[in-house]
């Protein structure tokens, strides 16, 4: 494990408080899965619910068995990202796919270096989807470790220069598949997604062209699917009304006949 690198972005094990400023997170010493230069998942506790922790941050470093401030930002297509590392970042790193197919690689080249994919609110999309794409079992394989590389590609300011690449790695089929689905998906649906998804970003950061500097490593963490509570009481509401309406007919059913 290299200790100046516990990488990530993830999946919580508990539904956390969205969108809360000056939260606690609490890294413990396990690893979730290992890869390429001391990345891959972690656990941690966020405001005390346990998750699962992933970064999007090559540049900076995290501990384990450390306490950490942190601001939370809610994911979404109209986010505000003023809390975070990359959010106000206009001067990314230029990226150049080389997948075999020329014509698409062009085509998501100018996507990524200049079209939608080129705005921060975008790529902090397109890296929570990539996150969800992580194979726990699979660990230090090598799909993983070009995820990883595609997340830090993804979010790779000027400022940094080119993106920490332990194993030169290929990361171009995992953006064209970002691309792809975020300029294929309904806007409701990455909503839907996005609404899961959390930034984890220190407070103690100062900003210089748009870029957060000091602080820890960055880290996204996704929440499971809420559990559907007004659902839930609505069906048992409907259960205790038709509980009594049986009842009530059951009572009546007497009398009803009598009168026949």
């Amino acid at each position: 494990m290299n200790s100046k690198f516990i990488l990530g972005a993830s999946f919580a094990l508990l539904l956390l408080t969205s969108g809360a400023s000056a939260s606690t997170l609490d890294v413990t010493n396990n690893y979730i899965f290992p890869l390429a230069g001391g990345g891959g998942g972690a656990m941690a506790t966020l405001n005390g619910v346990s998750v699962e922790i992933y970064c999007d941050d090559f540049y900076n470093s995290i501990n384990l068995s450390t306490d950490y401030n942190a601001d939370v930002t809610t994911l979404g297509t109209g986010a505000n990202l003023s809390d975070t590392r990359f959010g106000d970042v206009t001067s990314w790193e230029t990226v150049s796919l080389s997948t075999g197919n020329s014509s698409l690689d062009s085509t998501d080249d100018t996507f990524f270096n200049s079209g939608s994919g080129s705005n921060a609110v975008a790529r902090y999309d397109m890296a929570a989807y990539l996150v969800s794409l992580y194979s726990a079992a699979g660990g230090n394989n090598t799909a993983n470790n070009e995820i990883q590389e595609a997340i830090w590609t993804l979010l790779d300011p000027k400022a940094e220069g080119s993106a920490f690449n332990p194993d030169a790695l290929n990361a171009s089929t995992y953006l064209e598949e970002a691309a792809n689905w975020y300029t294929t998906t309904s806007s409701s649906a990455l909503n839907a997604f996005l609404s899961r998804v959390e930034i984890v970003s220190p407070t103690n950061m100062t900003y210089s062209n748009g870029l957060g500097f000091g602080g820890f490593q960055e880290q996204i963490v996704i929440t499971p699917t809420p559990e559907p509570r007004g659902a839930v009481w609505l069906l048992l509401s409907l259960l205790v009304i038709g509980f009594f309406v049986v009842r009530r007919r059951r009572a009546a059913a007497p009398l009803l006949c009598g009168n026949a």
